[in-house]
C-alpha cells in the first residue's frame, strides 16, 4: 500500500511538473512588445535676397555718382532674364572707377542644416582676344563672407572667379537662420583701364554674367 501510495504521489508530482512547465512555456510565447517608427524627411529650403547696394555709377553725363540702395529685393525666384532680379545695376555705360557692393542674405527655410556657395559665370563666353573678354580681365571681383573675412585674393578678375568656380562662404545649422555676406564688382580707375596704348580698348564692350548661390546639405 506504501508502495502503491509513493507511485502515485510521484505520478502527481510529476504532472504538476509538466503543468508548470508549460504554463510557464505558454506564457513565454504569448509575450510580444509593438515598436511604432515614424519618419519624416526633412526640407532642404533657401531664401536670398539682396538688402544694400552701393557704390559709384555713372550718370546720363557719365559722371559718377555715388548711391545707396537699402531696398529689399528677393532674389529666391530670380530669373536671369528679368531685370529687376539681379545683384548688381551697373547701368548701361559703365567707366573707370564704377564699382557696386551688394550685401546679400541667406536665409534656412527648411529643417536641414546646409554649406552655402556662390559662382559666377557667363552668359556667354566672350570670345578670347574681344572687347568683351579684356573687359572680364579688368572687372575686380571681391567676396567677403558672414564673418567679414575677405576671400578672394586681392586683383581677382571676372575671369579669375569665373575659372575658380564656386566659394565656399560657410554653413548654416538651424531653421530660419539668417546671415548677410557682400559681394563687390569693381572698374578701377587706373591708367591703361580703358585702352592698353596699343589699340587694346575695352570702349563699348558689351559683357553679362550671373550669379549663382548654392546650398549642399551639411555632412
Amino acid at each position: 500500500m506504501k508502495k502503491s501510495r509513493a507511485i502515485i504521489m510521484s505520478v502527481v508530482l510529476a504532472l504538476m511538473s509538466a503543468i508548470i512547465l508549460i504554463t510557464a512555456s505558454v506564457a513565454l510565447f504569448s509575450d510580444s512588445v509593438t515598436v511604432v517608427n515614424y519618419l519624416q524627411a526633412g526640407t532642404l529650403d533657401i531664401g536670398l535676397a539682396r538688402t544694400q547696394l552701393s557704390g559709384y555709377t555713372a550718370d546720363e553725363n557719365g559722371i559718377l555718382q555715388f548711391s545707396s540702395n537699402l531696398e529689399r529685393v528677393d532674389l529666391t525666384d530670380a530669373q536671369t532674364d528679368d531685370p529687376d532680379d539681379t545683384v548688381f545695376n551697373l547701368g548701361a555705360q559703365s567707366i573707370p572707377g564704377t564699382w557696386q557692393e551688394a550685401t546679400l542674405e541667406i536665409e534656412n527655410r527648411g529643417t536641414v542644416a546646409f554649406d552655402y556657395s556662390v559662382a559666377f559665370f557667363f552668359s556667354e563666353v566672350p570670345e578670347e582676344g574681344s572687347a568683351a573678354a579684356r573687359l572680364a580681365d579688368k572687372l575686380l571681383v571681391t567676396i567677403t563672407d558672414s564673418k567679414g573675412e575677405v576671400l578672394t585674393e586681392a586683383g581677382t578678375t571676372l575671369t579669375d572667379i569665373v575659372a575658380q568656380g564656386a566659394v565656399a562662404l560657410g554653413s548654416i545649422s538651424s531653421p530660419n537662420a539668417k546671415y548677410t555676406f557682400r559681394l563687390k564688382i569693381e572698374l578701377p580707375l587706373e591708367e591703361g583701364t580703358w585702352d592698353d596704348g596699343a589699340g587694346a580698348t575695352i570702349m563699348n564692350a558689351a559683357l553679362a554674367f550671373n550669379i549663382t548661390v548654392s546650398a549642399t546639405q551639411k555632412v
